[in-house]
């Protein structure tokens, strides 16, 4: 039998993943969102732009063609001469560096930018020019596929101001995939599903521990900033916990030193007996959208240097420039 703490944990990733990611068809993923304005001209574009450091080289040359990417690429359908690799191989290995290996986060947001352009030209000159209202799942995986998490927490973050909304929301789709297939939750065309496997058999206590797993090997700059990752490192720890209590099994120890999540499982804690308290209202994703929520209301106070010291504590030099 799962809690309601088991269940809100789930929920809450699927209640922050459906707010922000494209709809799936049979063989479409569409999104609420209007066009993404595509160049026309290559003049206007940098097609060959993107700096691949040393360190990228050598990350680029260890096995990126392993059983799980290829398994995970099945779900994330490109156009011919696409490659969605990069992205497949987060789901098994978030902390995976295979496009922005050496480089500082600015380098990596302008690479990710110049990467996104000369694919809205790749697919303008087979004929399928993107516009996201219409998209399908191989347009936006052709789009993105290059790639690594790292840089698609450049685009959702809008770094340096340099991707339009629709960008960050379809950026965040793809990491919200990337997160649900790793904790065993079908994310993908559904034309695709039958050839999905629940590796944890539909033991939620696995997922929370997949999904706490996977969350730690995402890069510090995503532990720093994202206000989605404590949310969800939060109430993935405490349905695990609470999950293996009620299993009669000894939880293993995933205590963390993050001060917003820390924050954030003692706002939750704090209304634990409360229903209506512990409700979430809307997708999470800003310090504005926390402070909204009534279980989070008697930690606002807290909230700014939280985040000042998260941010110090995954970034300590960015702080100090």
């Amino acid at each position: 039998m799962i809690s309601s703490t088991q269940a809100s944990a789930i929920d809450l990733y699927r209640s922050q993943t459906q707010a922000s990611t494209t709809d799936n068809t049979e063989d479409t993923q569409r999104s609420k969102s209007n066009k993404v304005p595509v160049a026309e001209t290559t003049d206007k574009l940098s097609i060959n732009k993107v700096s691949i450091s040393d360190a990228a080289h050598i990350a680029a040359k260890n096995p990126h063609n392993t059983s799980s990417t290829n398994y995970y690429r099945q779900f994330m359908p490109t156009y011919e001469g696409f490659s969605v690799a990069n992205i497949a191989a987060g789901v098994a290995n978030p902390s995976l560096e295979s496009f922005s290996a050496g480089k500082d986060f600015s380098q990596v947001a302008e690479d990710a930018r110049t990467s996104l352009d000369k694919n809205y030209q790749r697919l303008y000159a087979i004929g399928k020019p993107f516009s996201l209202g219409n998209a399908r799942a191989e347009d936006v995986n052709s789009l993105l596929g290059e790639l690594d998490r790292r840089a698609l927490y450049a685009v959702s973050s809008n770094k340096d101001g340099l991707f339009t909304a629709d960008e960050q929301a379809i950026a965040r789709s793809k990491m919200s995939q990337q997160q649900g297939l790793a904790m065993g939750l079908y994310s993908g065309p559904s034309s695709e599903q039958s050839k999905f496997v629940d590796p944890y058999f539909g033991d939620n206590v696995q997922k929370y521990k997949a999904g706490i797993q996977f969350l730690e090997g995402v890069s510090n700059e995503e532990k720093a900033g994202s206000i989605e990752f404590a949310l969800q490192r939060a109430h993935l720890q405490d349905a695990y916990e609470r999950g293996s209590l009620e299993q009669g099994a000894i939880a293993e120890d995933f205590t963390t030193d993050h001060p917003l999540v820390l924050l954030i499982l003692a706002a939750r804690d704090s209304v634990k007996d409360d229903f209506q308290r512990g409700y979430s209202e809307g997708l999470i994703t800003t310090a504005e959208d926390l402070k909204k929520q009534t279980w989070f209301e008697d930690y606002q106070d807290l909230l700014a240097s939280a985040i000042e010291n998260t941010q110090f504590l995954y970034l300590p030099t960015s702080t100090t420039t």
